[in-house]
């Protein structure tokens, strides 16, 4: 965080907007940056006097939909020769492409919000996501209606209390970190319970009502 705050001081106002909205368009490409750094140093230059935070909130999530966006449709026009390739199809079979196809067309809404708030899945998220075609109009619904969550609040609360921008990256690390437990404790619940159904399939044994 010091390092990326300390390159933005060097930068006029619009210098700063251009690496923000580069960066965060970027992020959603794969680059190994947390996106929270560029989001609230936008709020944290913003309670400088640096930047107009209104139009730093415009940019972040501009730039954020903009590489989500991106990463989908890469998905989308690419995915299927990723696949093809006999180094995919060792590992993700045709059968098991189907039972992720079937898993995204049931739960897709869930997939795409749980790739907007799982950083280290994101990018693999929504390029799967293009890849199995979910419905563009559902991907833009979700991802756009998740970041007007996560996008205002990092941005504000860091403008808000730019005084206590150290507290500030603590508690949006903490957030992360509890978001990322809860994605893993929800994906194994819903693991052991297919596993559980398959079991009881396989036995014979008829699903509880």
């Amino acid at each position: 965080m010091k390092w990326f705050i300390e390159h933005l001081s060097t930068m006029t106002p619009m210098g700063a907007y251009l690496w923000l909205g580069s960066i965060l368009l970027l992020c959603g490409l794969g680059l190994p940056i947390p996106e929270d750094i560029s989001l609230i140093a936008a709020g944290y230059f913003s309670w400088k006097g640096v930047l107009n935070v209104h139009k730093a909130f415009l940019v972040c999530l501009a730039a954020v939909l903009g590489g989500d966006t991106m990463a989908f449709l890469m998905g989308r026009w690419f995915g299927r020769r990723v696949l093809a390739s006999s180094l995919a199809r060792r590992y993700f079979t045709p059968r098991r492409q189907l039972r992720v196809r079937a898993y995204f067309r049931k739960f897709g809404s869930k997939v795409v919000l749980v790739g907007r708030f799982a950083p280290g899945l994101r990018f693999t998220i929504f390029f799967t996501a293009g890849t199995l075609h979910v419905r563009t109009s559902t991907f833009v619904i979700y991802d756009f209606s998740a970041a007007l969550v996560t996008v205002p609040a990092l941005v504000y609360t860091a403008w808000f209390f730019g005084h206590q921008i150290d507290r500030v990256v603590s508690i949006a690390r903490q957030t992360e970190h509890g978001i990322l437990i809860a994605i893993v404790l929800v994906g194994a619940i819903f693991g052991f319970k297919v596993w559980r159904r398959r079991r009881r399939a396989a036995m014979g044994i008829a699903p509880p009502p």
